[in-house]
């Protein structure tokens, strides 16, 4: 009994004393005071990885450690989103994480994660634009003549996604133009949008679904690829008369590009990366990149954020049921 009295003593002790560090760190004006980690999900080169970097570069500026960036591509962003879920919430990991990273997964048949709230969103600092492509020499000019081929040749239009109906937001919305347009679609499924680019390129698709970036539109603007259309309402600069499905159907899940940190991160941490953050999307050179890949600047404090991920959540949690229920139905 003694010893058991001892145990429990000690183990007193040591929650009084990290609770103790824990509450003077979480007051310390001095964060960081060792370089910040952000885990980024997509590989190297991409426009995910480009942005964020520029964003680091621009955020180090104001910052006396610095953030270093870690890739941690796969799993549709998830493991890179795992990363910063099980790291200890001290602001010293965070990550990057996109849309289809942040919505999809909870939907998915075998998700590492269900549940939004196991995250502290920080801010978002970009979005993008994702067009619809073919070929210059595809048979349709328009994206209603595109639509009209679609009906009469079912499954014949091969479109190119990253990811599946499952694992890529821009898929569930081409699922829901089709459902209003009475047409069939047969989805490919590519590990990142320079594969998509390829596969077009090289004919082994016929329709690009992926994103606008610095490789794809030196080709849009040579004229072996035209955009007939835009999967949401953000558009490309002297390519602004071409419809949206926002145009078109009133289709449009709200797109982010964020940064994200563990549960629980301190008041004191998040308001000192808003203040940096805030800065660094007005910073010239990060302006500069975003200009040059295409990808529209959109900051968010972290209010506005979480508002905007949860009205996008609850969103997509009905798109996800009624194609399920679609599917379903196809199988029997």
């Amino acid at each position: 009994m003694k010893r058991i009295m001892i145990i429990i003593g000690l183990l007193g002790s040591w929650v009084f004393l990290l609770q103790t560090y824990n509450l003077a760190w979480a007051k310390d004006p001095d964060y960081p005071i060792r370089p910040i980690e952000l885990y980024l999900p997509m590989s190297a080169g991409g426009s995910t990885d480009l942005a964020s970097r520029a964003l680091i570069n621009a955020a180090n500026k104001y910052l006396p450690q610095p953030i270093v960036p870690i890739n941690k591509p796969g799993g549709g962003g998830t493991i890179a989103a795992m990363a910063v879920k099980t790291a200890k919430p001290d602001g010293y990991a965070l990550g990057t994480i996109t849309m289809s990273g942040a919505l999809t997964p909870p939907f998915s048949e075998n998700p590492p994660y269900r549940d939004l709230t196991c995250f502290t969103w920080v801010v978002n600092f970009g979005t993008f634009v994702f067009p619809v492509m073919v070929k210059n020499e595809a048979p349709w000019k328009t994206w209603r003549e595109f639509i009209e081929w679609a009906r009469k040749n079912p499954r014949a239009a091969k479109l190119g996604i990253t990811g599946s109906k499952y694992s890529d937001y821009k898929a569930l919305v081409l699922w829901q133009v089709e459902q209003q347009e009475k047409a069939k679609f047969t989805y490919i499924a590519f590990k990142g949008s320079a594969e998509v680019l390829s596969a077009i390129l090289g004919g082994h698709i016929n329709v690009y679904g992926s994103t606008v970036d610095a490789a794809t539109m030196p080709y849009v603007q040579k004229g072996d690829l035209r955009i007939i259309a835009y999967l949401g309402n953000n558009k490309v600069k002297g390519y602004e008369d071409i419809p949206s499905t926002k145009d078109l159907y009133g289709i449009e899940i709200p797109d982010l590009l964020a940064i994200i940190g563990p549960q629980g991160l301190p008041d004191q941490v998040v308001k000192k990366l808003e203040e940096v953050f805030a800065k660094a999307v007005k910073d010239p050179e990060y302006v500069e990149v975003m200009k040059r890949m295409h990808m529209p600047v959109i900051y968010m404090n972290r209010v506005t954020l979480k508002k905007q991920i949860d009205e996008a959540f609850a969103y997509t949690a009905k798109a996800y049921e009624k194609l399920k229920a679609e599917e379903a139905k196809e199988k029997k």
